[in-house]
């Protein structure tokens, strides 16, 4: 099934801002302060470049479905070619923008140290993340994910030692504290990309094609048709994603006990949240390869099972939440009133497993129709629009405010009126698309 290597790629690459996370604690809490400020201003902007090259997942899709070999290999070309440029784009960006970012924050002078060092190694490695993501992208679409689900493990595995090391220092090599975090990031990242790069050139699985083989001149017209499909990706992706770090400096006000069973709750929810976001991104590419076939009615069939096969994982996934999510939480802290707060914000994760998996499939869905500017508007209608005005009300701005469940129900709210959205466009966009083939024909 395409969903699990995909699924496992996903759970890899989160772990790998698990281990950071644990090793910078083991070096103490103002580097892990350090890393968690660093991480809240590089992920948003790192999401929305894997977001942009998405769109090649698509693409190559339709152009498999189509038997289209010389179409797949452009796309890829010019896919490595825009993640040069927009990986070099958030490099600047996050070299620049750290210090006047962390100066409105507020953030404690020594923590800013440990915090620019860290971003610095970060920024540096975003091209590799960008064209990483291009050959991931295309690989998937291709329908080869257990080569990149491999290297993302490995990639995990190898984070680990380089992260000690670093971190800690051995030998002849000094301990740089949480700031050696970014340097293990950098290597790996670099190694990742650099060994998607060479399992794309030399497998004979991609001898057929040879996409890499013969190398075309950038073409401007191309990159900007991936960007005009991507760049609405990118920014539904961040509009949710900083939505999230938004709500945490909001709630950063009430106190360290509600500060850490927020961050628990988004912890275990957003490790939940991989099963029907893997899901998403493999109905994707089923939906590419039906349209390229040109079976529309079969593009149809493809996301109306992915979401009964998402509306099951998210009962699994409720139920897990409800009969076990005390025991979860437990393996965070063990501190009562923390595991007191974060169980009960735990449920309200509960209750949007449904809505969730909705949106998450129609906008999967909608990528495969090459539909994403209707997606990111719709989207940041409900999470802006709707969800955080709602959760800071909830939350802060009452007389009796609910605190940080006030912004979860915010999100529960924000997540059904995006459900309801994506839903009703995806239906419009399938029926649309099978009456045109329809008066074709």
């Amino acid at each position: 099934m395409l969903m699990i290597p995909i699924l496992g790629t996903q759970l890899a690459q989160t772990g790998m801002g698990v281990v950071d996370t644990l090793v910078a604690g083991m070096a103490g809490t103002l580097d892990l302060a350090s890393i968690a400020v660093g991480s809240s201003i590089w992920l948003p902007l790192v999401l929305f470049e894997s977001g942009i090259m998405l769109a090649l997942s698509p693409l190559v899709a339709q152009a498999k479905g189509a038997k289209d070999k010389a179409q797949s290999a452009r796309h890829l070309q010019q896919g490595i070619y825009l993640g040069l440029v927009i990986g070099l784009i958030a490099m600047l960006i996050l070299l620049f923008g750290t210090a006047p970012v962390m100066n409105i924050m507020e953030i404690s002078q020594e923590i800013q140290l440990i915090t620019k060092e860290y971003l610095l190694y970060i920024a540096l490695s975003l091209p590799a993340v960008a064209v990483h993501q291009a050959f991931r992208s295309y690989n998937e679409a291709v329908h080869l994910t257990s080569p990149v689900t491999i290297i993302a493990f490995a990639g995990l595995v190898l984070n680990v030692p380089l992260n000690l090391l670093f971190v800690f220092g051995f030998g002849p090599i000094d301990a740089m504290g949480g700031a050696g975090c970014g340097l293990a990031s950098l290597i790996v990242f670099y190694m990742m990309a650099i060994a998607i790069w060479l399992y794309t050139y030399f497998s004979r699985f991609h001898q057929k094609v040879k996409p890499l083989h013969t190398f075309k001149k950038p073409n401007l017209a191309h990159m900007q048709h991936i960007l005009k499909i991507g760049l609405p990706i990118g920014l539904a992706i961040f509009a949710e994603v900083s939505l999230f770090c938004i709500i945490a400096l909001f709630i950063a006000r009430l106190g360290p006990d509600i500060v850490a069973a927020h961050q628990i709750t988004l912890n275990i929810s957003t490790v939940l949240f991989m099963i029907p976001l893997s899901l998403g991104m493999a109905l994707t590419v089923l939906v590419g390869n039906e349209l390229g076939k040109q079976n529309q009615t079969g593009a149809k069939l493809a996301w109306k099972n992915a979401l009964y096969v998402n509306l099951f994982l998210a009962t699994f996934n409720a139920a897990f939440i409800y009969f076990l999510g005390e025991r979860a939480v437990t393996l965070y802290s063990q501190d009562d009133h923390v595991i007191e707060i974060a169980t009960y914000l735990l449920l309200h994760a509960a209750v949007f497993q449904i809505s969730d998996s909705i949106q998450i499939t129609a906008a999967g869905a909608l990528r495969g129709y090459n539909d994403t500017l209707a997606t990111f508007v719709l989207s940041l209608i409900a999470f802006w629009g709707v969800g955080l005005p709602l959760g800071y009300y909830l939350g802060l701005a009452q007389d009796a405010p609910m605190g940080a469940a006030g912004f979860w129900v915010g999100l529960i709210i924000g997540l059904s009126v995006n459900a309801v959205f994506l839903l009703a466009r995806l239906r419009v966009v399938s029926r649309k698309v099978i009456l045109a083939s329809n008066t074709a024909t």
